[in-house]
């Protein structure tokens, strides 16, 4: 993980957290806020609030500060709609003018390559044969473009493809598109390809239809047009991003509406002249994200239609940066603002599936959940990394399946973590390994399979073997997480969910049911009392309420995505009475005070 995913995952972050948690430095003597603006430096990306480290809006940085990757995909010939895979990646890292850093890759598609295609680029079946597939060429490049400000000619085309590799999901990133940079800003020529850019600004790397020379060409042509953007009076990435044809560029305005926003946590209403309300959202520093919408910076299409209509901006404050993400959940929900996203999804999309037809079935991880004979599916969740990591974690838990063992045995054999190198047999492997892999990500039981993992983790940092522990650790968040989203979201009943607060001697309560979130609140280490009233306060509190029925807000994801940011202990419990509460908050209680190891 860099640090920018490390800080962007628990933002804010304090220093100290920064230090043990990334830099493995887990005694920085007072020196941990030095140590951090070294290692920072002048990264843009990066801001200091008061004492704690956050991550800026990158759309909002100055052009001349953003970080860009420059990139651009081969593929088999047909659309990612109609099946068409990626052949070969090639991009470019563009810092304050210099490129820093290139990534570049075959890409094995698992089908065959257009025979037009291949004339057109000279990749072959067989150069892509021995690729690695893009299920582990994608993590990569997502860890290569991280924070950064994605580019790319037609650049629509190429993150569709990437779009459909990641299930769907699009990345992350601002995006600029060269092409639609130069139509705008260079008037007149009769082809805008990227080979006409190219001879237009006497370019010299030309584009030959691979990935990384084409990428090549695309940065140069893209610093061109940077000159150009400055040249216009652009200043920011998102204005850049909104531009069309010189028209659509969203000029500073209204932002007397934001002066009397408070910096703290909560919820904006932007309201029209009539008083309806047209957007909700949320924010940790509200007057901080309400200027964005004035000034340019968002670089979102409707933005300039929504700040168009605008008249008045409300404000409710929050405890919390948690408060303010329920509340917004039910404010869109109960207001269905026009410019929210319109019938915003919040179903999950991925499952761990295993197919018990299978002599030796293995865990994968799939988007749909149709019921077959024989199929366990787990879920759903929500992120596509977490369970790629949890399945990772998952072979180091148990003896997956790994080759056919009609041999020697294979290099996992050895380390006896193959079913049948190791002569288990189906129906040992069905109760050892299915069973018991269900019952671990149903939150059902396993709990001593993950005690093993962290007793390893705890030797490899005794040894200084820090980065294996690191990796370990990540593996076994890998698995809490999933276990924590079982359990929160799907859980039946009232579930108890117990953490430790960010203050000192505090752990947080969260009592969920049906997806909602009944109440919350903080308690001092050992409190039992205040902690039996509150669980009863809650039960009675939750037979009170009505159904949720199938409209109920998804609050129980919120909560559980707050807690994966900021905390790697958290007991879920279901709540029956308020013992099973005093129980979940001990346990809590024990494993903060125990004994950290030197990598947080």
């Amino acid at each position: 993980m860099s640090l920018y995913g490390f800080v962007k995952d628990r933002e804010p972050v304090g220093p100290e957290e920064v230090c043990a948690g990334f830099l493995s430095l887990p005694d920085a003597n007072g020196d941990a806020r030095a140590i951090v603006e070294r290692v920072v430096g002048d990264d843009p990306r990066f801001a200091w609030e008061d004492d704690v480290l956050k991550t800026a809006d990158v759309a909002a940085l100055a052009l001349e500060d953003a970080p860009y990757v420059v990139f651009d995909v081969e593929t088999t010939g047909a659309s990612a709609g109609k099946g068409g895979g990626i052949t070969e990646i090639g991009a470019l890292k563009l810092v304050r003018g210099q490129v820093v850093e290139e990534f570049s890759t075959l890409v094995n598609p698992g089908r065959k390559i257009d025979p037009f295609v291949v004339r057109l680029t000279g990749i072959t079946d067989r150069m892509v044969s021995g690729a690695p597939p893009v299920s582990e060429v994608m993590p990569r490049f997502e860890e290569f473009v991280e924070g950064s400000v994605v580019v790319g000619h037609n650049v629509q085309f190429d993150c569709g493809f990437v779009a459909a590799a990641r299930g769907g999901v699009p990345l992350p990133n601002p995006v600029l598109d060269t092409l639609k940079l130069a139509r705008c800003l260079v008037p007149g020529l009769r082809r805008y390809r990227l080979s006409a850019l190219v001879s237009h600004f006497g370019v010299r790397q030309a584009p030959n239809h691979r990935a990384l020379a084409d990428a090549s060409a695309t940065t140069e042509v893209f610093q061109r047009l940077l000159k150009l953007l400055r040249s216009a009076g652009v200043r920011s990435v998102g204005e850049a991003g909104t531009i069309r044809g010189g028209k659509g560029r969203i000029k500073p305005q209204k932002q007397h509406l934001a002066e009397h926003v408070p910096n703290t946590p909560g919820v904006y209403y932007f309201v029209d002249k009539n008083g309806g309300v047209l957007y909700v959202g949320k924010a940790k520093d509200l007057r901080a994200r309400v200027r964005t919408y004035f000034n340019g910076g968002d670089g979102r299409r409707k933005v300039g239609r929504l700040v168009e209509e605008v008249a008045e901006v409300q404000v409710k404050e929050t405890e919390s940066e948690l408060h303010a993400l329920i509340l917004e959940a039910r404010e869109i929900k109960r207001l269905l603002p026009r410019y929210n996203s319109v019938g915003r999804d919040d179903k999950a999309s991925w499952f761990i599936r295993l197919d018990t037809n299978e002599p030796y079935p293995m865990p994968v991880r799939v988007t749909e959940n149709a019921p077959e004979d024989g199929v366990v599916h787990l879920g759903p969740y929500r992120s596509a990394g977490v369970l790629d990591t949890c399945i990772e974690a998952l072979g180091r838990v148990f003896p997956l399946k790994r080759c056919p063992g009609d041999g020697e045995a294979c290099f996992y054999g050895q380390m006896g973590r193959c079913a049948p190198c190791a002569g288990m047999g189906e129906e040992e492997y069905r109760r050892e390994v299915v069973d018991e892999i269900v019952a671990l990500l149903r939150g059902e039981g396993g709990e001593e399979h993950l005690h093993a993992l962290v007793l390893e983790r705890k030797r490899l940092a005794r040894a200084l073997e820090f980065e294996a522990a690191a990796r370990l650790r990540d593996l076994i968040a890998g698995i809490e997480r999933v276990r924590l989203a079982r359990s929160v979201v799907s859980g039946e009943g009232a579930q108890a969910v117990v953490a430790p607060s960010t203050e000192p001697g505090v752990i947080e309560v969260f009592v969920l049911s049906e997806g909602r979130l009944i109440t919350h609140r903080g308690f001092e280490a050992g409190d039992a009392a205040g902690l039996t009233t509150f669980a009863e306060e809650a039960l009675q509190r939750r037979e009170d309420l009505p159904p949720a029925g199938k409209n109920g807000s998804n609050e129980a994801r919120i909560v559980a995505a707050y807690l994966r940011r900021r905390s790697g202990v958290v007991e879920a419990v279901r709540l029956g009475e308020a013992g099973d509460l005093v129980k979940a908050a001990e346990r809590v209680e024990e494993a903060v005070g125990e004994p950290e190891v030197p990598l947080a």
